[in-house]
């Protein structure tokens, strides 16, 4: 059994070398061909398949999407949305994010707030409109982003 087939103690894949490059080359381009990263990464094609396909069935691997770019499409304004709100209401906050187009993705966190939202919005008005709906169940603070200098997905060393 090679590492990459391997469970760690607490459960984990085992990830070896090979394993990192692979997820690594996936993360900068998704859409290349099996043989094509065969080739980067020093493994035949029938080897990188295999490989990859032990990472999705592990987990390790949890999909494939596109980045778009919000400006693009007229999202050309961003914010941070925290909320701060009790324990009953966490689910119902979990539900109204999921329900909202505006809302690319929310961590949930500790400290004074409970989740830091980031929205992405055509006009003013909607961010406005977000913000009384999430009012709703508790309250919360805004910051316009400015920019977004550093995006990654998550990666390996």
């Amino acid at each position: 059994m090679n590492s990459s087939e391997g469970r760690g103690s607490d459960g984990t894949m085992d990830l070896d070398k090979k394993d990192r490059l692979i997820i690594k080359a996936l993360q900068q381009d998704a859409r290349q061909s099996l043989s094509a990263l065969g080739k980067r990464i020093g493994l035949s094609q029938p080897a990188v398949s295999e490989r990859v396909k032990k990472l999705e069935e592990a987990g390790v691997i949890c999909g494939y999407s596109a980045r778009i770019d919000l400006r693009a499409i007229g999202l050309r304004l961003q914010a941070v949305v925290r909320v701060r709100t009790t324990h009953e209401h966490i689910q119902r906050y979990v539900a109204l994010f999921e329900s909202m187009p505006e809302v690319l993705d929310v961590v949930r966190v500790t400290g004074d707030d409970c989740f830091v939202a980031r929205c992405a919005f055509a006009e003013p008005e909607d961010l406005e409109r977000v913000v009384d709906t999430l009012a709703t169940h508790g309250s919360i603070t805004t910051a316009l982003v400015l920019s977004h200098p550093v995006s990654k997905s998550t990666t390996l060393a």
